[in-house]
């Protein structure tokens, strides 16, 4: 099998996590949009179940987007090609998307909830968050970011049953996966 065909299948798990997503967003508004949500009503009356139908559809489609950006930047460590160097792009990127959509999200279910003191402070959690995945892409550009995007990693690594083992640069010390033939931060070869 040619390099082309092999890269074209690994990758095709991208359509089932975009899937989702659209689907995710799809159900979610067309639901959401029934006179029935509307008019259903909990916590008093504070919350419609329009409102919670928004926030599941929208929630999993964010969730689906972050693991789809988690997935890309494992695919590209393992296969050290030309595209290698977006692997510490990928996920500060998508979670900078995440955490600004989902600001709106989850002010779905909480707005009729707070009270304004507490709403100032959600905006504040968000504010702080958005800032720090800014920093982060910004240190990703920079190509300062291999060790933050190996932290968000790490998990979907153990769940996703590959070896975990890494190696060391002996270049610039940056840690390496074990199938990695060159470092994925400074580029010499790995023994």
């Amino acid at each position: 099998m040619s390099t082309d065909t092999q890269n074209s299948t690994s990758w095709n798990w991208v359509g089932r996590y975009v899937a989702v997503i659209v689907v995710a967003l799809v159900l979610g508004a067309a639901i959401g949009s029934m006179e029935l949500f509307f008019k259903t009503t909990v916590f008093g009356g504070k919350l419609t179940a329009a409102q919670l139908v928004h926030f599941l559809g929208y929630g999993t489609a964010l969730a689906a987007l972050w693991m789809l950006g988690q997935r890309s930047t494992l695919a590209l460590q393992q296969q050290n090609g030309r595209w290698s160097f977006l692997q510490h792009l990928i996920l500060p990127v998508v979670t900078l998307i995440v955490i600004c959509s989902a600001y709106s999200v989850i002010l779905l279910i909480l707005r009729h909830l707070l009270n304004a003191e507490m709403i100032n402070i959600y905006n504040w959690v968000f504010i702080v968050g958005i800032v720090a995945c800014a920093t982060w892409v910004v240190m990703a550009v920079l190509g300062q970011s291999a060790s933050l995007t190996s932290a968000f990693t790490s998990v979907a690594t153990e769940g996703l049953g590959t070896s975990g083992k890494l190696k060391v640069c002996v270049a610039c010390d940056a840690t390496n996966e074990s199938i990695a033939k060159f470092c994925k931060q400074c580029g010499k070869a790995l023994d």
